[in-house]
């Protein structure tokens, strides 16, 4: 249909803004706020109804059945503990072999860990972190990533500072604890294409086990996939649907060992860290070459 066609169909003024009756000055676009307050919904038949509703609860039980597995936090859940006066931490997820929390920096304060036989994930989110251990003073500005084992830690930040604090238990998979202290600078790491419209940036990596940045454009997916560890999702910047859970950002999803997610997509694109296995279906090999 050609222009001069549209132009006898539509009135130019039905294109240009105006206010509805009922609809705020703001609200007013035009031809589209027009349609939508004149659209009208279809009444089902009752059997259609019936019907329609029974579809919808099935759709709800199937979906709260496949989630039921995963550990979803939300950024405002749970109770914040107060470690020393100026530092709150708010815990994630805890199993056996590791846990992950938030911490938060209230007024300029430092904290102390001593030495215990842990391994320490850190991923500064907001703010800077100064961390002394037993190799010096390490500065870490947003984005930055700190992985050191079995070592007394002394974290200094200002009020605002937000961490991502993950402590790993000594075992037989213990990742990170035969590490050197390993510090990755989020600014001077190169994005890696993983498929179209999503990159990765890893941060370190041991065996199949892999903690690190994923980039996703808007509109980006990945497959369904399967978990060979246990996955973290911190959400960063922006959104995702894992499958049908959304998480926007400071939400945190768990997912167990053997467990999987159907198709994850961004409608306005994300950065999230990402500890666990990157099952081989996610990778592209036209995008990233074995």
């Amino acid at each position: 249909m050609s222009g001069k066609q549209l132009d006898h169909m539509i009135d130019p003024v039905e294109l240009e803004p105006q206010t509805l009756p009922g609809v705020a000055p703001l609200a007013a676009l035009g031809l589209a706020p027009t349609l939508a307050t004149a659209l009208r919904p279809i009444q089902p038949y009752p059997a259609q109804e019936a019907a329609l509703r029974n579809r919808l609860f099935e759709r709800i039980a199937s979906s709260a059945a496949a989630n039921r597995p995963f550990v979803t936090t939300r950024e405002h859940d749970g109770d914040w503990l107060m470690l020393v006066p100026g530092v709150q931490q708010r815990s994630l997820h805890g199993d056996a072999s590791a846990q992950s929390s938030i911490l938060l920096w209230q007024t300029d304060a430092s904290w102390a860990l001593p030495a215990s036989g842990h391994a320490h994930e850190c991923l500064v989110l907001q703010g800077n972190v100064r961390i002394s251990g037993q190799t010096g003073e390490t500065a870490l500005r947003a984005h930055d990533y700190l992985l050191c084992a079995n070592e007394p830690l002394t974290l200094r930040a200002s009020a605002g500072t937000r961490l991502y604090w993950r402590r790993i238990e000594p075992g037989v998979e213990a990742f990170g604890h035969t590490a050197l202290p390993h510090l990755a600078r989020a600014d001077e790491l190169a994005w890696e294409p993983l498929r179209r419209g999503v990159k990765i940036k890893p941060l370190y990596a041991e065996g199949d086990r892999i903690s690190m940045l994923v980039h996703f454009e808007p509109g980006a997916c990945v497959p369904a996939h399967n978990h060979g560890h246990g996955e973290e999702c911190l959400m960063v910047e922006g959104d995702l649907f894992l499958g049908d859970v959304l998480l926007r950002q400071g939400d945190f999803q768990f997912a167990p060992r053997g467990t999987g997610h159907d198709q994850l997509q961004s409608d306005v694109g994300c950065v999230l860290f990402f500890h666990g296995a990157i099952d081989p279906v996610v990778v592209d090999p036209s995008v990233r070459p074995a």
